[in-house]
């Protein structure tokens, strides 16, 4: 099936260009993951998204196409944090599995959701690997790793094969696409954990709010450090908190001053640093300290 009639209304440039409603949004979403678009007509969909940006109606509407291509975890009644994790460290060491690994001490079930490798930066789940932190590998093998009282990383290939499809596109148009976005607001639980959504650009809190809202999702908006959902070693910045009974809490923004007990931030070199933060032989920074003590909090744990 072509999706030609719905390019012409978001390939008109980023003032000609029109929103898709939530129908038209997950019929083409479903065409794209059912693999049922030519090449060309699927890069013109990534860069008309990339230039326009995604209207709620139609992260709306492609969650509700990509809800079908999801392979669903259930962690019962265990309560649980989703932390998505799509970006790694650049420049600054990855914080997410220490964060991880803090949750779960305060008796969180932690799930990192994300991608195995990044050619450019340092992945959440090479971490996981230096630390021998399970790795899901099926959705069969879920039962047997919720009870190991450990973060659980669960790679994007297992949870949602057709979206992973759809980022790899990236490693030939060189962009991040829609793909991307969606991946972060991911929830792959059959039940409502709280999901943390970080993001960069000034544009998407206001509409991850709305999203969220109308999933009537617990969801933490915050500004990430480097694309990742952890405060900084320096800065935790505000976190919103989206009850799905449509209550909304906030913390304020704080600066630390802590030294970096990080030298290095490559995976085996954070791996051993963030082992000895969890065994308490190492101070943990002040700023992963009190975004888990907010998140506890928020969610009744403490």
């Amino acid at each position: 099936m072509s999706i030609t009639s719905f390019l012409k209304v978001i390939g008109r440039g980023s003032k000609g260009s029109g929103d898709l409603d939530r129908n038209q949004a997950k019929e083409v979403f479903a065409q794209i993951l059912d693999g049922n678009v030519s090449d060309l007509e699927l890069g013109a969909f990534c860069i008309a998204m990339r230039i326009k940006g995604e209207s709620v109606s139609e992260l709306m509407g492609f969650m509700d196409a990509l809800e079908l291509h999801l392979n669903l975890l259930n962690v019962g009644s265990h309560p649980t944090v989703v932390l998505p994790s799509y970006n790694g460290a650049r420049k600054q060491v990855n914080l997410t599995p220490l964060l991880a690994g803090m949750l779960t001490s305060y008796g969180f079930t932690v799930l990192v959701q994300g991608v195995e490798k990044d050619l450019s930066r340092v992945t959440s789940y090479e971490i996981f690997e230096s630390l021998g932190w399970p790795i899901l590998t099926s959705t069969d093998t879920f039962g047997s790793l919720i009870n190991l009282n450990t973060p659980i990383f669960c790679p994007l290939s297992i949870i949602s094969p057709a979206l992973q499809r759809l980022l790899d596109i990236r490693e030939q148009i060189g962009l991040r696409n829609t793909g991307h976005v969606l991946a972060k607001l991911i929830n792959p639980t059959l039940q409502k954990p709280w999901q943390v959504s970080n993001y960069t650009h000034p544009e998407y809190p206001e509409k991850l709010k709305e999203f969220f809202q109308l999933r009537l999702a617990n969801a933490i908006l915050m500004r990430g450090s480097e694309g990742e959902p952890t405060a900084s070693l320096q800065r935790l910045p505000e976190m919103h908190f989206l009850f799905a009974k449509n209550r909304e809490v906030s913390s304020p923004e704080e600066h630390f001053t802590d030294l970096n007990p990080f030298t290095q931030i490559d995976a085996k070199s954070s791996a051993p640093i963030t082992e000895k933060i969890l065994s308490g032989e190492v101070l943990c920074p002040q700023s992963i300290l009190k975004q888990t003590n907010i998140i506890a909090k928020m969610a009744g744990l403490i």
